[in-house]
C-alpha cells in the first residue's frame, strides 16, 4: 500500500517534531522514531516525487476529490474518533501530525471531539521496497518486543488496538465507493493490497477483515 506508506511517512515526521519530553507513550515511540532513518526517507520520497511519473500521479490522487471523500468518511467514524483522543490524551499531538499532511494535500481538518536528478523508473513498488530497504527491521521488532515487556503506556495502547471492536472498519471498506475505487487502483499498480490488510488484521487479532 504505497500510497498509505507515504502518507504514514509523513504523519510519522510531523509526528516526531510535535512529542514532548516527558515519560510514557510519547517516549515510547521517540525511541521508536529514533530508528528511523527521516533524512533518508524524506530525501528518497522526494526524488521519487521529482522524477517518477507514477509517484506523481499517486500524490496527484492524494489532492482529488475522491481521495479527500475517503478522508473525511475514515476520521467521521467513532472508532478513528476514540484511538486520535485515546492517543491525544497519552500526550501525542496526534491532530497537529493529522492537519500537517490535510494542509500538505488540502484536505480537511481533522477536529478532536472534545477538548531534479536521474530519472526514476521504479514507480510506487520501487518506492516502497527501497523505503523498506532503509528500516532497521531486526531494531524496530526487538524494541516493540522490550517495550511489550517494559511500558505499561505502550502495552495498554496495544490491548486497545486488539480489543477494539472493528466491525465498523469493515462495513465502511465494504460500503465505501470511494475506498473500493483505491484498493482496485492499487490491485492495478500490483500491490497486494488485501494482504497487507489481512496481515494487519492477524496481528491484531481481529480475524478476517472481509
Amino acid at each position: 500500500m504505497k500510497i498509505f506508506i507515504a502518507f504514514a511517512a509523513l504523519v510519522a515526521f510531523a509526528s516526531a517534531s510535535a512529542i514532548p519530553e516527558t515519560r510514557g507513550l510519547k517516549e515510547d515511540l521517540k525511541d521508536f522514531l529514533a530508528l528511523v532513518p527521516v533524512d533518508k526517507l524524506t530525501s528518497l520520497a522526494l526524488d521519487y516525487y521529482a522524477n517518477d511519473k507514477e509517484v506523481q500521479a499517486a500524490f496527484a490522487y492524494l489532492q482529488d476529490k475522491e481521495f479527500a471523500a475517503i478522508w473525511d468518511q475514515l476520521f467521521a467514524l467513532k472508532e478513528i474518533k476514540d484511538l486520535l483522543n485515546y492517543l491525544q490524551d497519552a500526550g501525542l499531538d496526534v491532530y497537529h501530525a493529522l492537519n500537517v499532511v490535510a494542509d500538505l494535500l488540502g484536505l480537511n481538518h481533522v477536529k478532536p471531539i472534545r477538548r531534479e536528478g536521474l530519472m526514476k523508473t521504479g514507480g510506487l513498488s520501487g518506492f516502497l521496497e527501497e523505503a523498506l530497504a532503509l528500516l532497521p527491521k531486526d531494531q524496530i521488532k526487538a524494541l516493540f518486543e522490550e517495550k511489550l515487556k517494559t511500558s505499561p503506556e505502550f502495552k495498554a495502547l496495544f490491548e486497545k488496538l486488539q480489543h477494539a471492536d472493528f466491525h465498523k472498519l469493515v462495513e465502511f471498506y465494504n460500503n465505501s465507493k470511494e475506498v473500493q475505487s483505491l484498493f482496485q487502483k492499487l490491485r492495478e499498480h500490483g500491490i497486494d493490497v488485501d494482504k497487507f490488510v489481512e496481515l494487519v488484521a492477524s496481528f491484531f487479532g481481529w480475524g478476517k477483515f472481509w
